[in-house]
C-alpha cells in the first residue's frame, strides 16, 4: 500500500500543481474526513479500557524537540557552515534531549517507547534498518523529483510520471518475495534489497548528465530502487512485528511507524543541506552527486543492520 501511494502521490500532486500549488494542502482535508468516517464504522470498539497512567506527554516532547533541533541543524548546515556555533549548537542540543527521552523512558510507567522493547535483538535491529533505509528511500525521492524539475526542466505533472514507475514497482515485488523470505530469510532479503537499490541510486551519480536522457539515466536507477524497496521495507516491517509477542504487536508497529518517520525527516534534511543552493548546471550536478552518495551511505548501513538481524534471528532459531 505505501508502494502505490508513494507511485501515485507525485502524479496526483503533480496534477494538483498544474491547478493550483495551493490544492497540494488542501486536497488532505476530505482525505481525513474520509478517514475518520470510515474509522467510526468499521475500526472495533473495546467493550472496556485499561485504567492507567497517562503516556508520557513530556517524554514525546522531548523527542519531537530533539528530531527538530537536529533537522534545522542538518538542513542550515549549508547556509550556516558545519562547524558554525549554530549548527553545533542544534546537533549538542538534539543529543542532550533525545538522552532526556530516553532517561524519561526509562523510568516512566508509560513511556513513548518502551524500552524493552529495544532490548528485543532482532526488532531493534529492524527498526534500525528501517530508520536507515527510509532516510536513503526520502532522500531518493527528493533528489529524483528536484533533479527533474530543477536540472531538466520537467513540469511538476511530467516530474510525477517519471518518478512512478519504481514505486509502482513495489508491490507486485513485496506480493511476491514471500517464497525469497522463506528461502534466504528477512534479514538476507533485505540486505539484499538495499544493494540494488544503493545500485540504483548509484547508476545515477555515476550516469546522469545535465542534458536529459530519461530512459537511460534515470529510468533504470528507479526501476532498481522500486526493486530494492519492495524486498526491504515490507521485510523489515514484517520482521519487527514477528520479534514480538503478539500482545506487544500495536505498540511495537507504532515504534515502527515512527523509526521510519524519524528517518525520513532525517533523510529530507541531510539531503537538503548536502545539494545546497548551486547556481549552474555543473555545480547542480556535484551538489546532486553528493546527496546521492549520501543516500548510497545510508542504504548501505540499513543492510548492515539488515545482516545483524539475520544474525540474531539464526541465533534465536538455535536457542
Amino acid at each position: 500500500m505505501g508502494g502505490i501511494a508513494a507511485g501515485l502521490g507525485p502524479v496526483l500532486g503533480g496534477l494538483l500543481v498544474e491547478a493550483d500549488w495551493r490544492w497540494v494542502f488542501i486536497a488532505n482535508v476530505p482525505v481525513g474526513i474520509a478517514a475518520l468516517a470510515v474509522g467510526v464504522r468499521v475500526l472495533p470498539r473495546l467493550r472496556g479500557r485499561e485504567s492507567g497512567p497517562l503516556p508520557d506527554v513530556f517524554g514525546a516532547a522531548l523527542l519531537t524537540l530533539a528530531i527538530a533541533a537536529l533537522a534545522v541543524s542538518l538542513v542550515k548546515a549549508d547556509a550556516w557552515g558545519w562547524g558554525s556555533a549554530r549548527v553545533l549548537g542544534g546537533l549538542l542540543a538534539a543529543l542532550l534531549l533525545t538522552g532526556g527521552f530516553l532517561y524519561r523512558s526509562a523510568r516512566h510507567p508509560a513511556p513513548v517507547v518502551e524500552p524493552s522493547l529495544l532490548r528485543v535483538p532482532s526488532f531493534a535491529a529492524a527498526n534500525t534498518a528501517a530508520l536507515l533505509f527510509t532516510a536513503a528511500f526520502a532522500g531518493m525521492l527528493l533528489t529524483s523529483a528536484l533533479w527533474c524539475q530543477q536540472v531538466w526542466g520537467y513540469s511538476a505533472l511530467r516530474t510525477g510520471l517519471a518518478i512512478s514507475p519504481g514505486p509502482l514497482l513495489v508491490p507486485p515485488v513485496a506480493l511476491g518475495s514471500a517464497a525469497l523470505v522463506r528461502r534466504l530469510g528477512p534479514g538476507r532479503l533485505a540486505a539484499l534489497g538495499t544493494l540494488l537499490f544503493a545500485g540504483g541510486v548509484g547508476w545515477w551519480a555515476a550516469d546522469i548528465a545535465v542534458r536529459p536522457d530519461y530512459a537511460t539515466e534515470l529510468l533504470p536507477g528507479m526501476l532498481l530502487t522500486g526493486l530494492g524497496v519492495g524486498l526491504v521495507l515490507p521485510t523489515l516491517i514484517g520482521a519487527a512485528a514477528a520479534a514480538l509477542p503478539p500482545a506487544r504487536l500495536a505498540t511495537g508497529s507504532a515504534v515502527t511507524t515512527m523509526a521510519r518517520q524519524i528517518g525520513a525527516v532525517v533523510g529530507v534534511a541531510l539531503t537538503v543541506s548536502l545539494i545546497g543552493t548551486p547556481h549552474g548546471p555543473q555545480a547542480a550536478l556535484e551538489g546532486f552527486r553528493r546527496g546521492w552518495t549520501a543516500v548510497i551511505v545510508a542504504a548501505l548501513l540499513a543492510g548492515a543492520a539488515a545482516l545483524v538481524l539475520a544474525a540474531n534471528q539464526r541465533k534465536a532459531a538455535a536457542e
